[in-house]
């Protein structure tokens, strides 16, 4: 099916080779055909609520919704380190979403390539992210309903932050880095409400997930988002993630069962007081320590 893309009539667009594959859906490069600029475009599959198992058919409006909300969250976001998107719309059948291209990839593939990044620069990078989450978690936005009306609401909580959604654009020396891929963002004010998300429905990536997502995903709160963005600032500096996950075993029940590693016992090299940061702030039992961006901003900014 990806490779069908190449010959959709996307008339000022030519869609080019795939960059990356998520969890809802297939993103490719697309090329103005005027100006030459280029851009990622984002081809949505239905949801995780939809299929056989859910009695729930793509194109159905509960498949839609899903769709629409993560459409009108990525127009509605505009902030500097925010993932740009510049149109969305419907052909053959898929919804899209044309976006900025961060042609320097992931802070993942950064770190996989050159290794743990110097203190300083990964701070530097997580205090950016914070800001586009703070960001996100207040913004003003208008999402469907399911119905085919809309609901106004202040915030999303992304739900997905990790290495590979933090997109990087710029130059090589001085790389800006952007929150991508709001797939499975939800307004929380609505949590377990929209009945977009089944109860008992786990999404998102086990490794940069606190226990309280684990447990209660469809009602996740903004202090998920923080609790990653410290999750990913763990793997900038060790190259890491915080818990061990072993294989054969379930990666769900280690986030239930296991507590993230002490950063210094990773990489020893870390500043000590840098290193008691990231542990308070991977702390999930009994609560997240740091409840909102700001609060792990002013942490890492007072280092």
């Amino acid at each position: 099916m990806d490779d069908a893309h190449h010959s959709l009539d996307f008339g000022r667009w030519a869609i080019g080779d795939r960059l990356g594959r998520g969890g809802t859906g297939t993103v490719h490069l697309a090329v103005d055909r005027v100006s030459a600029e280029r851009y990622a475009v984002k081809f949505l599959r239905p949801g995780p609520d939809t299929g056989p198992d859910t009695g729930t058919a793509p194109g159905t409006p509960a498949a839609d919704a899903r769709v629409l909300r993560e459409l009108r969250t990525a127009e509605a976001l505009v902030h500097p380190h925010v993932v740009r998107a510049h149109t969305s719309g419907y052909v053959h059948g898929r919804y899209f979403l044309l976006m900025e291209l961060c042609a320097l990839g992931s802070l993942d593939q950064l770190v996989r390539r050159d290794g743990p990044m110097d203190p300083e620069a990964a701070v530097a990078m997580t205090l950016a992210v914070l800001g586009g989450l703070q960001y996100a978690h207040s913004a003003p936005l208008a999402v469907p309903d399911g119905d085919g009306g809309r609901i106004a609401v202040r915030g999303v909580v992304h739900r997905d932050v990790k290495p590979q959604n933090l997109l990087l654009t710029g130059s090589a020396a001085a790389p800006v880095v952007k929150i991508a891929d709001f797939g499975l963002a939800k307004p929380y004010e609505l949590a377990g409400a929209s009945g977009v998300t089944h109860t008992g429905s786990s999404n998102g990536t086990p490794a940069f997930m606190p226990r309280q997502q684990v447990v209660n995903f469809k009602y996740a709160k903004p202090d998920v988002d923080v609790w990653a963005a410290a999750a990913s600032l763990y793997f900038m500096l060790s190259g890491r993630t915080p818990r061990d996950f072993a294989a054969g075993h379930d990666p769900w029940l280690t986030v239930w069962n296991t507590a993230a590693v002490p950063l210094a016992a990773r990489m020893p090299t870390v500043p000590p007081r840098l290193a008691r940061i990231v542990d308070e702030a991977l702390i999930d039992d009994p609560r997240i320590h740091f409840p909102t961006a700001a609060a792990f901003r002013t942490a890492l900014e007072a280092w």
